[in-house]
């Protein structure tokens, strides 16, 4: 009997040596796999500071080729810098090429949503009528619009500015603005240019497609004609109401930093480039925005 009790106190030992060594053992991987996701993301976010970096100083060179030359940059360009023997490709576009959100009327806005976000039109209205709403200095709605009184009834924590839009993100305090349509459309606005309409040659290929009602065709067209430099491009197939042939001084830069397994983090800044933007520069930078990943870096503007 007591060699029987001796033995099963032995095996009940070995079973709890076992289940300690299985409990170290997922405790271990556990630490190790957590060590390793820490190593991965202290790595991903040093490369994206070092190409934060780069596409900082490839802009730099690109200003300086737009302070040398300003009547090069009329149109939207995309040009290839290199720095440190990376090559680094910067595109250029005047902001009125984009749609302001201080300035285009509500027709445009309601455009850009339809085409752009593929709300559907009775939505894309109003959203626009709620733009106008924000940014005027008057406390009557638009038929369609929002005044303070509005979004207090819908639980909104946000009071329109009746004043302009300080930055693109100030869009997703408009009532029924939410971050999967903002998503959609942030690349086709600014808040930097203050013309009412678009300059079709400036604009990017997205803003194109709006101006075109949504014909792929049209705004392909225009595309190709303005970036192999024709002098003449005929633009009369877009809405003429919203379009003008305007130049500007200020530009949005996007650095397409390639990260070296076939994929590009974009660094992107605002500049004014008029002569008197800044007392010690030539430029003056209005606006830096956070990098992000931009997948295939064949996907990057030519």
């Amino acid at each position: 009997m007591r060699g029987s009790s001796r033995h099963r106190q032995q095996a009940y030992a070995l079973v709890a040596v076992m289940w300690m060594v299985s409990a170290l053992m997922v405790l271990v991987s556990a630490l190790v796999y957590q060590a390793r996701t820490e190593i991965r993301v202290v790595s991903a976010g040093r490369d994206a500071l070092s190409a934060a970096t780069r596409g900082d100083a490839a802009i730099q060179l690109a200003l300086a080729a737009i302070v040398g030359e300003p009547r090069a940059f009329t149109y939207q360009r995309a040009l290839d810098v290199t720095f440190e023997g990376q090559g680094i490709r910067v595109l250029v576009t005047p902001l009125n090429g984009l749609i302001s959100l201080n300035g285009a009327p509500a027709p445009l806005l309601e455009a850009m949503f339809v085409r752009a976000a593929g709300l559907d039109p009775a939505l894309a209205g109003a959203l626009a009528e709620r733009i106008v709403d924000w940014r005027d200095s008057d406390l009557a709605p638009l038929p369609r619009g929002a005044e303070a009184p509005d979004y207090l009834a819908a639980g909104s924590p946000y009071r329109p500015r009746n004043g302009p839009f300080e930055a693109p993100e100030d869009l997703l305090q408009v009532l029924g603005v939410d971050l999967e349509t903002y998503d959609k459309i942030k690349n086709l606005i600014t808040v930097d240019g203050g013309s009412a309409l678009t300059n079709p040659l400036a604009a990017p290929q997205e803003v194109l497609l709006v101006l075109a009602q949504g014909n792929a065709a049209v705004a392909d067209r225009i595309a190709t004609a303005r970036d192999a430099g024709q002098v003449q491009v005929d633009t009369t197939s877009l809405m003429q109401e919203f379009t003008d042939q305007s130049s500007s001084s200020r530009f949005r830069l996007q650095a397409f930093v390639p990260t070296g397994d076939g994929r590009a983090i974009v660094r992107t800044q605002v500049v004014d480039a008029s002569p008197v933007s800044s007392p010690r520069l030539p430029w003056r930078v209005m606006r830096v925005e956070r990098p992000y990943g931009a997948g295939d870096i064949s996907g990057a503007p030519r």
